[in-house]
């Protein structure tokens, strides 16, 4: 006959068995998707990206990372994604796979105060001294092979248009109106010049591992448009 003690101990394995040998499912677990801080285009990428979750009904954290190590632990399966991109970051970022519904659009400008530069082309990046955020993929791919300063967020990045230590800012436009905004009288300096240098759309992205959520994350993202939850 078996003790009490016995009986415990065969209980106890049996149920470290079940919990070793049963999946966590993706309702269960709680998914790390980091994102960049610092600027409003992200901060609204963000909160579509955690609508698309709250609607998937499948818990997800956010944690602010630097720029380029957003990325790059999303790719590595640190985090579980990043909160959206531009599409050729999968040219980089092999590990990532997208989610295939649209967020948002990102468009990139060019802002000056100088009058004598009245609009763009890309001719004015090799004549004029260029000023960009670092690790923003879109100004790093636009200026691949040319010379151009690099800054940490918009608001240096537009000091240094109106000390006249460079010409002309690359920027994303959401972020920088709302950092001219708040600029007061300085911003207003500050000019757009048209047409845009760089217009894609943004996607989520999540690491390979994580590929099995994808379907649920986009029927979410689908309904949200359907609903228009979204208005551009």
């Amino acid at each position: 006959m078996k003790t009490a003690k016995t009986c415990i101990l065969s209980l106890f394995v049996f149920v470290s068995q079940l919990v070793i040998h049963s999946p966590v499912t993706a309702s269960e677990k709680t998914y790390i998707i980091s994102y960049s801080s610092g600027t409003r285009f992200h901060e609204l990428v963000r909160d579509r990206t955690k609508a698309v979750y709250d609607k998937a009904g499948i818990k997800a954290q956010f944690v602010v990372m630097p720029h380029k190590r957003s990325l790059s632990s999303a790719n590595e399966g640190t985090s579980d994604g990043d909160v959206g991109r531009v599409p050729s970051v999968l040219e980089r970022y092999p590990n990532l796979r997208r989610v295939n519904v649209k967020l948002m659009d990102l468009n990139g400008a060019v802002y000056t105060v100088r009058h004598d530069i009245t609009s763009y082309n890309d001719a004015i990046l090799k004549q004029y001294k260029v000023g960009h955020i670092n690790g923003v993929q879109w100004t790093e791919e636009k200026m691949k092979g040319l010379e151009a300063t690099k800054v940490d967020n918009y608001t240096i990045l537009f000091e240094m248009l109106l000390q006249g230590r460079i010409d002309i800012a690359l920027a994303t436009d959401i972020s920088a109106e709302e950092t001219l905004a708040g600029m007061g009288e300085k911003g207003s300096e500050i000019h757009k010049l048209n047409p845009f240098v760089f217009s894609k759309p943004i996607h989520h992205y999540v690491n390979k591992k994580n590929e099995s959520i994808i379907p649920q994350l986009e029927r979410a993202a689908r309904a949200l448009h359907e609903e228009g939850y979204w208005k551009e």
